[in-house]
């Protein structure tokens, strides 16, 4: 006999992890143990101080389950209602943070998603990063520029209105009639288009995004 906060194991009748277990309660001097296949097993002959400890496990594990679980928090501040030029003011450069951890890919994304909502703000100062720091300032300033389309070398430049503009694909002719579509947000995404009769995309679909963007361009 085993009884634990992981498993339930009373030979020969129950051996099984808590999360397969749904409820449990006595019947005519038996443990009754109800599954979440619906499957009822009856344990007799357990005394009365086993079955008090096996409940308060059970008691225990539907406590843990219930509690939120912790998450890790990049402290990276709402978006205020001034909009994006508010956001990036609200974090300072730190170089005391120069070897911070990454900000998770999946937050990145976001932030550069926030950035493309608000590329229509041309007039906004975008944010520079400092040289080789990765402070939460700097971190975030490379993933907006990502979302506003700009070359970080060339933020030094006059940037006019159209490259502020947010770039769904990057294009890039590779011979003749045939291009490689890629996602600016994610290079590991890209596509071939070839724009010769029968015109078509690496991606399978006809007259897709890529195609279109090809097109476009």
């Amino acid at each position: 006999m085993k009884i634990n906060d992981k498993i339930l194991n009373i030979p020969p009748y129950i051996s099984t992890s808590w999360e397969h277990i749904t409820s449990l309660f006595t019947q005519n001097e038996l443990l009754v143990v109800i599954l979440k296949n619906g499957a009822k097993i009856e344990i007799p002959n357990l005394q009365g101080e086993v079955i008090e400890d096996i409940f308060k496990i059970h008691s225990k594990v539907l406590e843990d389950k219930s509690k939120p679980k912790a998450s890790i928090s990049f402290g990276l501040p709402s978006l205020p209602t001034g909009g994006l030029e508010s956001f990036t003011s609200a974090m300072q450069h730190n170089p005391e943070q120069k070897d911070a951890p990454d900000i998770p890919s999946d937050i990145i994304s976001k932030i550069a998603n926030i950035a493309k909502l608000f590329a229509e703000e041309a007039n906004m100062d975008i944010p520079k990063p400092e040289d080789n720091c990765n402070c939460m300032h700097c971190q975030v300033s490379r993933a907006l520029q990502i979302g506003m389309g700009i070359n970080p070398e060339n933020l030094d430049e006059a940037v006019d209105e159209h490259d502020l503009k947010f770039r769904d694909w990057d294009i890039l002719e590779e011979g003749a009639h045939l291009y490689r579509v890629t996602n600016p947000l994610d290079k590991n995404e890209h596509y071939s288009v070839f724009l010769k009769d029968p015109i078509g995309c690496t991606c399978g679909k006809k007259n897709c995004e890529h195609v279109k963007a090809v097109l476009n361009s």
